[in-house]
């Protein structure tokens, strides 16, 4: 999956890549990872759990856009790490059903959509260095197999909050922002936040299933 996203990306530029980051590449192969290894039950409940996350994913994406525009790359990758994580706490420790999770999430991507910060920088084709394929690889495998070990002591809806946190759009968004300017970050992090209907529809019905 990573090795596709990372030519496709490379073709067709970095707002498709965005698009392609926002799809369940990780988050779907964790919720599996969890239910083969502690049985559908509690795969349910990582779903609702990654399906929580997303809120935090788009307090993500739009802190960080916002920033980047604003600011240097680490001040803005410390904004949306911080309102990430500030969300995603409050999301998680609000028990509420599927449902309301699900039309609470489309409210907060709708908001951020219509208030998505603006660039009147021009875009730049983006030649991505020979080390960025494997970091990708390597930071996918490690979020995978650490949530799935961790997932077990700290929880079902935890464990899928964390899954949700953008750890190859952060690393590489910081990277492009430095080494081309905030416009790339900002059409990749549009994009992703243009696909998370599909994923958020996708976490969904995973979690009416398995529930």
């Amino acid at each position: 999956m990573v090795l596709s996203v990372s030519y496709l990306q490379r073709r067709f530029g970095d707002r498709f890549g965005g698009w392609l980051i926002g799809l369940p590449i990780t988050t779907g192969p964790f919720i599996l990872i969890i239910c083969i290894q502690e049985g559908t039950a509690f795969g349910g409940k990582t779903a609702h759990g990654v399906l929580l996350g997303q809120m935090a994913l788009i307090a993500f994406c739009w802190a960080y856009a916002f920033a980047a525009l604003r600011t240097t790359w680490f001040k803005a990758i410390v904004a949306g790490t911080v309102l990430c994580l500030l969300v995603g706490y409050v999301a998680t420790q609000i028990k509420v059903s599927i449902w309301i999770s699900t039309i609470s999430l489309i409210v907060a991507w709708l908001c951020a959509m219509k208030w998505w910060p603006h660039s009147n920088l021009p875009e730049q084709t983006i030649v991505t260095p020979h080390w960025e394929l494997p970091v990708r690889i390597i930071v996918t495998l490690t979020l995978l197999v650490g949530l799935s070990a961790l997932a077990p002591h700290v929880g079902a809806k935890i464990a899928g909050a964390l899954s949700t946190y953008p750890v190859i759009a952060s690393v590489l968004g910081s990277f492009n922002q430095r080494r081309f300017g905030p416009a790339a970050t900002v059409a990749t992090l549009r994009g992703l936040m243009q696909t998370l209907p599909i994923t958020m529809g996708i976490i969904f019905f995973l979690a009416l299933a398995l529930r």
